[in-house]
């Protein structure tokens, strides 16, 4: 009977040890899966700073190429090695791209002639996309093909709000409606047209929200088959983390965990591709006749400018944190900050912050008797110049109204204090131009209406001037792609004379003038490609002076107001391409 007793315990204890580990197993939190064996495919080379922080790629649907954008060129890498190819060179920079079918490509250069270009991997050549069409086609923006090339899908935006388009390959109009909220990212599965709107997947576009497990926001670019779907969702350090979710289970997994932005994703055979950024920026500068650089910071951190009278230089810093149809933009981790250049260097902070709002604020410029200080900002939805008290006594208040999209530059003040020089989009056909507004600085009230500086018979696009006394300026201009010039030219208006021509694919890199205002200072390729900086007598026939040396690429220089030394941005950007199996 004992031993009955004892077999019967022995029973129970194992029966209860059972239902107590099933019941575990059922209860307790599966284990995360695995994160994807990575293959790395090719990096994209990024050429300057400003406006080069997107580099497009994306996978053929056969999976065997990968096509990405360097600048205004595309290059296509087999997937499993071998040499890339290039193709015909765009007019600007080629911030989108797509395949249409396994050996055409379509990409987005806006140019006077069209925005969407066919290139065939093939040729030399590329054409305009669906040239003489009803379809408005400069109008659409994020254009996706179907996996196999029959139908595409984009969008525009109107006055009344978003618009999705469905087209046959030819550019036919299959469909045409308006979709409501913040939509972005058309991506087909199937024949279903699929898109982000207010940050979460929608399937169809503007339909049924996806809801996943966890709840996470969606940041474009998408990619989805029938099971699955690939994106984009902050990483909660500022950055964004690629994601996967299975359509069926409604399950969402992180597959990714790079430091930086990991985004992109395209779907080509049985492969994922997407992108990780290395971006880094830091200040640093040299003798004005040469010698060796000085680190001045050791954070993100790039455009500098001096005080005019103390030991301080200011710039903007953060993670720069950018991508293509962010929700939230323009909030974006870029302020305005200083350090003090007597205090022990390299700095690993700033000193104080002068500007910190959820916007993209740069590029500030003290004013001659340091009460004023002029800056970039897209607060409040602008694109402009504000104004502030250097002893933050006043609310910072917009001094330009070029409004959106104008993108204007960096700002700079008059030796005598009455007048602020920038760049900026003329309203009636886009081009960039130099204006003029006149601000006391005494009071910081504008004494005059922002005035365009007139070059005649010059036809290139101005990009970033500085002073040269009271009534005349210099100017770095683009003449064409590739193709830039720097410039001096009256205030007043009237001829540029040119200074001098160079080649460089860095379209927004800056200049600065020597205090005496006799050389200008310049970032151009050296002869071992790396950027470097330059300075150039504005009057004779002497060659530019190479005055850096280091192989890390530079730009955006700045001369100190003693002359002794130039200050400029260390800079290194490469977006790296990945692939995993889809699954």
């Amino acid at each position: 009977m004992t031993r009955v007793i004892g077999l019967l315990v022995i029973i129970a204890i194992a029966l209860g040890a059972w239902w107590w580990w099933t019941q575990r197993a059922t209860s307790s939190p599966a284990p995360a899966e695995a994160l994807p064996q990575l293959t790395q495919l090719a990096t994209a080379h990024q050429l300057g700073v400003v406006g080069y922080r997107d580099p497009a790629g994306a996978i053929s649907p056969d999976g065997t190429r990968l096509a990405y954008a360097e600048g205004r060129f595309i290059r296509v890498a087999p997937v499993d090695g071998g040499a890339a190819t290039t193709l015909a060179p765009g007019h600007g920079q080629v911030r989108y791209l797509t395949w249409s079918t396994n050996d055409t490509i379509v990409a987005e250069d806006a140019t006077p002639d069209g925005r969407w270009w066919v290139y065939r991997v093939d040729s030399t050549e590329r054409q305009p996309l669906w040239k003489g069409l009803e379809v408005p086609v400069n109008d659409l923006r994020q254009l996706t093909w179907s996996a196999d090339g029959r139908m595409a899908a984009a969008i525009s935006m109107g006055k009344d709000g978003a618009q999705l388009w469905k087209l046959d390959a030819d550019g036919t109009v299959i469909d045409s409606r308006a979709v409501k909220g913040r939509v972005s990212s058309p991506a087909f599965v199937s024949t279903v047209v699929a898109c982000i709107v207010d940050a979460r997947i929608t399937i169809p576009c503007g339909g049924a929200v996806q809801k996943f497990d966890p709840d996470i926001e969606a940041i474009g670019p998408l990619a989805l088959n029938l099971q699955r779907a690939y994106f984009a969702s902050p990483a909660g350090n500022g950055m964004i983390a690629l994601w996967s979710a299975d359509l069926k289970s409604m399950k969402a997994q992180r597959v990714s965990s790079h430091s930086r932005d990991a985004y992109g994703p395209s779907l080509g055979g049985d492969r994922v591709v997407f992108k990780t950024q290395v971006y880094s920026t830091v200040l640093a500068d040299v003798p004005a006749s040469g010698g060796e650089t000085r680190s001045l910071t050791t954070f993100q951190s790039e455009t500098p400018s001096f005080h005019p009278t103390q030991p301080l230089i200011a710039f903007t810093y953060g993670t720069w944190r950018r991508i293509l149809d962010d929700a939230k933009y323009p909030d974006i981790a870029q302020d305005i900050g200083v350090i003090d250049l007597s205090k022990a260097l390299p700095a690993a902070a700033p000193m104080s912050v002068i500007a910190k709002s959820d916007s993209e604020d740069q590029a500030m410029a003290w004013s001659p008797n340091g009460k004023w200080i002029a800056f970039h900002t897209h607060r409040d939805m602008s694109d402009d110049v504000w104004l502030r008290p250097a002893d933050g006594s006043q609310p910072d208040k917009q001094i330009t109204f070029l409004g959106r999209g104008a993108e204007v530059g960096w700002p700079r003040w008059s030796p005598d204090g009455k007048h602020v020089l920038l760049e900026g989009a003329r309203k009636s056909d886009g081009r960039s131009v130099l204006y003029t507004i006149g601000i006391d600085q005494e009071t910081g009230a504008a004494t005059s209406e922002m005035r365009e500086i007139v070059a005649k018979g010059f036809d290139g696009e101005m990009g970033h001037a500085e002073w040269l006394g009271n009534d005349s300026v210099v100017a770095v201009a683009k003449e064409g792609p590739g193709s830039h010039v720097i410039v001096t030219l009256p205030v007043a208006g009237g001829a540029a004379k040119v200074v001098h021509r160079y080649a460089t694919e860095h379209d927004f890199s800056g200049l600065g003038v020597s205090p005496d205002g006799r050389a200008v200072a310049f970032a151009a390729p050296a002869s071992d490609g790396t950027y470097q900086i330059f300075t150039i007598a504005i009057a004779g026939d002497a060659p530019p002076v190479q005055v850096t040396s280091d192989r890390s690429n530079k730009t955006q220089p700045a001369w100190s107001p003693d002359g002794q030394r130039i200050a400029f941005t260390v800079w290194s950007y490469d977006a790296t391409f990945w692939s995993f199996s889809a699954r």
